[in-house]
This record gives C-alpha cells, structure tokens and sequence, in this order.
C-alpha cells in the first residue's frame, strides 16, 4: 500500500513551506493519510468488503477494485461523450464506476477520489471540459482528455484534514451519462 499517493489533487509539498510546522505533524499526517485510504475502502467498498479488502492488505475479492500496485489496466469503457458547458449528465452508480477503476484507484491515470461517491447517481451541470492543469509541485503543464469539471461537485475536505480549498473534483467522462435536456425537464 503506497501512501504517498494518496493525498488530495491540491496538496503538495511545495505549499506546506509557507505553514507553520505544527509539533504534532509527523504523527498527524501519516494518520490522515491512513485515514483517508481506510475511508477510501469503506465509502466505496461498503463497511465488510472495506474492511475485508483493508485487512488483506488490499488484495480484494473478485468483482472489487484492488489495490495492488502491479495491477495497471484500465478496462474499455466508452469514455468520449464531447461534452459542453452547460450540458447534463448524470454520474454512473458507484459499480460502473469502480468496473473502470485500475488496481490504484484510478482510470487512465486520473484518481477516484474520496468525497466523489455521493455524487453517484445525481445529475449535475457540466461547468467546463478540463484540457490543461498546471500541477502546483513543479508548475508543469498537464493535458487531459475526456474530463470535465461539474457544477457544485466540489471536494469538502473531511476526508483530507477539513481541507478548506474546495477543490473542483475531476470527472472522467467514462463515469458520466449525458442526459437530454428534455429528459432533464
């Protein structure tokens, strides 16, 4: 289980040089990462599969997403959509999601975040298709394809320390259904 991966999309080293060091953070951090991988497991894994999957060190039962780190395939799934400002969509159940999900967390390299399966089976405003984003550790300019930003799907921060960034959560397209603006009425 590699934790150093798991921190949100806006945390990065490079913005705790302006924080004051607290006492307490070389035990506090390590237990926010293990916290938020345990949360992780059991908001999308369900309170038995969770922990069962938590104890066998992440090796999980067939049908559940594992999180071993050799396992690096991504299924097809139908991801283009083309979708624009404006339209709807509605977020696929938590099982189609995870279906598309590698063995760590991610679908084509973008990460399942912890706070996204609330969205689950919602329908929501595309706010933007995202192309471009500049990582913050090292300014380099990321593109990105098939993504979108959705309206109000933001991060809370609960499961990162009570984060107040309110950070947009990343959607792949693959884990959205476009909703006509009929059927939406």
């Amino acid at each position: 289980m590699n934790m150093n991966s798991e921190p949100c999309h806006g945390v990065f080293e490079c913005l705790e040089n302006g924080s004051r060091q607290w006492a307490l953070n070389a035990i506090l951090k390590p237990w926010q990462k293990v916290h938020s991988y345990a949360l992780w497991h059991i908001e999308n894994l369900g309170w038995s599969k969770g922990l069962r999957d938590l104890c066998r060190g992440g090796h999980c039962h067939k049908g559940a997403v594992s999180t071993k780190p050799d396992r690096n395939v991504t299924p097809a799934v139908r991801e283009t959509l083309d979708l624009r400002p404006g339209e709807w969509v509605e977020v696929k159940p938590i099982e189609a999601i995870l279906a598309t999900l590698d063995g760590n967390r991610r679908h084509r390299g973008l990460r399942w975040m912890t706070g996204m399966r609330k969205y689950c089976g919602k329908r929501l405003r595309v706010y933007k298709p995202v192309d471009r984003i500049m990582l913050e550790s090292n300014g380099e300019l990321r593109r990105m394809k098939h993504t979108v930003l959705l309206e109000g799907a933001m991060c809370d921060g609960a499961a990162f320390g009570g984060c107040d960034r309110s950070c947009f959560h990343f959607w792949r397209e693959a884990w959205l259904d476009r909703v006509d603006a009929d059927e939406d009425q």
